[in-house]
């Protein structure tokens, strides 16, 4: 299950709407663009696809408050910034310019139990 971070050329940033249960979750982050064509064309229903430097943003007590996998200090700061995302939970895919906004949430501190996404 471990796959080395990819460069940036071969990947897009993408932001994801995951079905879990009822809700929908929203991750970001780059995922292989040759997984992405694979999903999009309909080819890749089985497996995982993979996030890198994935974050998520999620309701806070106060307003939206958002988690950087291995970055934002709290539970997933000594995570390696990856996710596995079963394809067949995947509903939307948004490709994105960049991920330029993700440095910009690194250094709020969350609490467990409260940026489950």
């Amino acid at each position: 299950m471990s796959q080395s971070n990819p460069s940036e050329r071969d990947t897009t940033w993408v932001e994801v709407e995951v079905q879990k249960g009822e809700a929908v979750s929203v991750y970001r982050g780059r995922a292989l663009t040759s997984e992405l064509e694979r999903w999009r064309n309909g080819e890749f229903v089985r497996g995982a696809l993979t996030l890198f430097d994935v974050y998520w943003s999620y309701e806070a007590g106060d307003g939206e408050a958002w988690v950087v996998v291995g970055a934002t200090p709290g539970p997933y700061a000594a995570a390696l910034g990856t996710a596995h995302i079963r394809a067949d939970q995947v509903l939307v895919v948004i490709p994105l310019r960049d991920g330029g906004d993700r440095d910009q949430h690194r250094a709020v501190t969350v609490r467990r139990g409260e940026h489950d996404a």
